[in-house]
């Protein structure tokens, strides 16, 4: 059996550490949907805007969303799509319902 890095497990863990918290979480399961703006994340989150926008700083830092401005509003998506397959993966165990249609 081929031992694991450890490097590769400490990066893996604080990645899990980084989408575990509920309003990541939840930006993520919005963000899989498409592009948002900070105001639509706020509306779909019920969070206020600098508390998103701590999450939002401390997920683009880890890189697991990215922001592109668009005139006046920054909008933000997955940054690499593995994050929106694990999020699928997350959401086929916790909310099968809402998954009914979509194969892993």
């Amino acid at each position: 059996m081929n031992k694991i890095p450890q490097e590769k497990i400490k990066r893996a863990s604080e990645g899990l550490r980084a989408i575990a918290h509920e309003l990541r979480l939840s930006v993520l399961c919005h963000l899989i949907e498409g592009d948002k703006c900070v105001h639509e994340l706020m509306e779909a989150t019920g969070a206020s805007q600098s508390n998103l926008s701590q999450h939002l700083t401390k997920m683009r830092m880890m890189g697991i969303v990215d922001n592109e401005k668009r005139g006046q509003q920054v909008f933000y998506h997955i940054a690499d799509p593995a994050w929106g397959d694990l999020v699928h993966v997350l959401q086929h165990i916790y909310c099968p319902e809402m998954c009914a249609e979509q194969p892993l």
